[in-house]
């Protein structure tokens, strides 16, 4: 027989003591199945444009209501885009107390900090500070570890090859970008204690891919790394293994920008 409740009797039902103690058996039962479900969600694309489903439309025929979500992710958009080294903090509160009221909104905005990042050097770090922030806030680890995944995925796949030379060079640079847009974020972000053990394999596959690729190839892989150590190593010595690496291609490469570039590194310029 099932039983009905009125809207207004849902609040006192959630806080009677048998729905609680229900509740915590259930969630104790299927922990498991529950954290499969959430991981299973947490993978689905974000649609990116979601901000659309409530677009104002100004002929009254298809004139529609804006909702709320709609507006809140416009405000967090522009929030995002109005960072600097005079607001940052301000608008990392702002942010955070935005999303406070719609938690929903949180993965789809970690994925616009991130895309942010790759394009716009400058405020790596405080977009590092932001993620730190709502990190702290809503804890979801897993979340941040797979967008993060996701990003570097997309932006280390082949370039699209097209007929035209000068499209080619533009993408090249455009990926050239965006992988130290990622290398410095992730930086920041390990050296927060944000993320963990993601620097040291990706120094280690940069630093491979330099000898095993052109001289193009291998610039944009010693940008990286520069990027990295540049963040990483300010106020310490380079590791000793990172040295010799480094000590060893110089001898190895035969591009002298390649050789330079090494060069900078480990005299910390």
């Amino acid at each position: 027989m099932a039983i009905h409740y009125s809207v207004e009797s849902l609040e006192s039902l959630w806080k009677a003591e048998e729905f609680i103690e229900g509740k915590h058996e259930y969630l104790k039962q299927y922990k498991n199945q529950i954290r499969d479900l959430v991981k299973f969600l947490d993978s689905i694309e974000i649609n990116k444009q979601y901000f659309r489903t409530g677009i104002h439309v100004k002929n009254p025929k298809y004139k529609r209501k804006v909702y709320d979500d709609t507006a809140i992710i416009k405000q967090l958009k522009s929030s995002l885009n109005k960072m600097s080294s005079m607001n940052h903090g301000e608008l990392c509160d702002v942010i955070s107390e935005q999303l406070t009221l719609k938690p929903h909104l949180y993965p789809i905005m970690l994925q616009y900090t991130l895309e942010q990042s790759l394009l716009h050097h400058t405020y790596c770090k405080y977009y590092a500070n932001l993620i730190e922030l709502l990190h702290s806030q809503f804890n979801n680890t897993e979340l941040l570890e797979q967008q993060t995944r996701l990003i570097y995925k997309m932006i280390s796949q082949n370039v699209e090859k097209h007929t035209s030379e000068y499209s080619n060079l533009c993408n090249k640079n455009k990926q050239i970008d965006q992988l130290i847009g990622y290398s410095i974020l992730i930086s920041e972000l390990e050296l927060k204690g944000v993320v963990k053990g993601l620097i040291d394999p990706m120094i280690k596959q940069l630093l491979e891919q330099i000898t095993s690729s052109n001289e193009d190839e291998g610039y944009k892989c010693i940008l990286c790394v520069y990027n990295i150590f540049k963040i990483l190593y300010t106020n310490v010595d380079i590791k000793p293994e990172y040295k010799d690496d480094l000590e060893n291609l110089k001898s190895v490469v035969t591009s002298m920008k390649l050789k330079f570039k090494i060069m900078d590194i480990l005299e910390r310029r």
